[in-house]
């Protein structure tokens, strides 16, 4: 309790800091939701290790640096993708950069408004309604929160009715800030019935600034919707600095027809916690959920997933596949819910890991909550070590050992990889994580 007590008064000081900045903004729209973002988050106790779903995450670690607001800024520079034509939305210290956004997107029909405009219209009701409501009255969404009490650039984009863009948006998020900091990126997709986009998401390192040593946490909420017959695909990459953290959420809805496919890739930063949560609010949906991670020397991977089949005739698959090595630890916590409606539902899910170091750990637990009689679920997890005999045959045939454990490593991504849309980005993936063949 004390402990709790000592972050929110170090919280109240940064939002009276902030609050001090906003010049023309105070007594906004947007700067009433953040003040009652905030005052909802002073009765929240952050979750600790008695939280079912937090037991794995170190919270502590992410929560108890004195952070400060990360500071405004408007350059930044990433690794190129060679051969990807994307549509950019850059996003600095939580902040979208709405002069530098691609033109492009603009001409293709797709609009992109900031929060505070979009909160003068009266489609932003149903973002409130749907995602923002809700959040601000649970007790369980200390993270959520944090983020709407001090986002300081949300952004909406919308995906006009039948439209089928051809070239992926990708959302480019840097965190960096020589001081101990946060920030909170915060967006909402509209894909509007018949529509079609691919969604790139990369959290990135600024390798324009110079190395800094200062704790850095990326607090970042995105939320997806799906109108009828639409089709999402979803790509997140991070590669974040060994001394930036991040919680991410991901919140997808959707209705009659849609698809929906999310392949997700960790490699950097410090103590990552992704959560997925996805609602099937009607029938004849589809929804696959993939990722691939390779934890080294003390990271900390935890992956929370929750499919909640509420209507008849839902598809769900998820494959996850980590490597955990070193000291490092991951978490798989896969949740499938089957309401007492949603029959014919067929739902998968797979979380397959190899811990290759003895002082590395994993902890898996994929359930299934099944309330209705006719339907086709299952689940299951392994996990085990690189096979002996596969490095004993390719070491037999000249091969050294380092290139044979990367070649079997590789392998053992290869199904989410391959499956993976964007060929360049998939190639970049592979590259990076030094999964080559």
């Amino acid at each position: 309790m004390a402990e709790q007590e000592k972050i929110i008064e170090h919280l109240d000081a940064v939002f009276r800091d902030m609050e001090s900045r906003l010049n023309g903004r105070a007594g906004s729209r947007l700067h009433s939701f953040h003040k009652a973002s905030f005052e909802a988050l002073r009765v929240t106790h952050f979750p600790d290790r008695k939280h079912e779903d937090w037991r794995y995450t170190p919270v502590q670690r992410l929560i108890s640096p004195k952070y400060k607001l990360a500071e405004n800024k408007q350059q930044y520079s990433i690794p190129e993708i060679p051969a990807l034509d994307s549509y950019k939305i850059p996003v600095i210290n939580g902040k979208v950069i709405l002069e530098d956004i691609d033109p492009g997107l603009k001409s293709a029909g797709v609009i992109v408004r900031p929060l505070q405009e979009a909160m003068q219209l009266s489609s932003y009701e149903y973002i409130a309604t749907r995602w923002l409501h809700p959040a601000m009255t649970s007790s369980k969404q200390a993270f959520e929160l944090l983020n709407f009490a001090f986002h300081s650039g949300g952004f909406v984009i919308e995906i006009p009715k039948n439209l089928m863009l051809s070239k992926p948006v990708e959302i480019q998020i840097v965190h960096d800030d020589p001081a101990i900091s946060f920030s909170h990126p915060l967006y909402f997709i509209h894909a509007a019935e018949g529509s079609s986009v691919t969604v790139i998401e990369r959290f990135e390192k600024n390798i324009s600034s110079p190395d800094t040593t200062a704790n850095g946490l990326i607090n970042a909420l995105a939320f997806i919707h799906l109108d009828k017959n639409a089709g999402v695909k979803h790509i997140r990459w991070q590669d974040l600095p060994e001394t930036q953290s991040l919680v991410y959420k991901l919140a997808v809805s959707q209705n009659r027809d849609s698809r929906f496919e999310s392949f997700a890739f960790d490699f950097g930063g410090d103590l990552i916690r992704n959560n997925i949560d996805v609602e099937l609010d009607e029938s004849n949906t589809y929804t696959s959920l993939q990722a691939g991670y390779l934890a080294k020397r003390r990271q900390s991977f935890d992956h929370q997933t929750r499919i909640n089949h509420k209507m008849p005739h839902c598809e769900s698959h998820e494959l996850y596949k980590g490597i955990i090595d070193e000291q490092a630890s991951g978490a798989f916590n896969g949740k499938v819910y089957v309401h007492p409606d949603a029959q014919k539902t067929n739902a998968y899910q797979q979380n397959d890991s190899l811990v290759l170091s003895s002082n590395a750990l994993m902890n898996s637990k994929p359930q299934l909550e099944i309330y209705a009689d006719d339907v086709k679920c299952s689940h299951g997890a392994t996990i085990g070590q690189l096979d002996e005999k596969s490095l004993f045959y390719l070491k037999a045939r000249g091969i050294d050992p380092q290139t044979a454990r990367h070649m079997l490593k590789a392998a053992f991504l290869a199904q989410v990889l391959d499956s993976t849309p964007v060929e360049p980005l998939r190639n970049f993936i592979r590259s990076r994580m030094a999964l080559e063949a």
